[in-house]
């Protein structure tokens, strides 16, 4: 995800590596709310 931009589309919170450059808050707390979401996903 480094190389990623991410962002939920619905709050415009940012779900990547501006969350530390910006210190919006812990990164790898993002980090799992993507693999969570990916797991959603993935396993329909």
């Amino acid at each position: 995800p480094d190389t990623c931009r991410l962002w939920d589309k619905d709050t415009m919170k940012k779900l990547d590596k501006d969350r530390f450059r910006r210190d919006l808050g812990e990164v790898t707390e993002a980090y799992e709310e993507i693999y969570n979401r990916l797991k959603k996903v993935l396993n329909k």
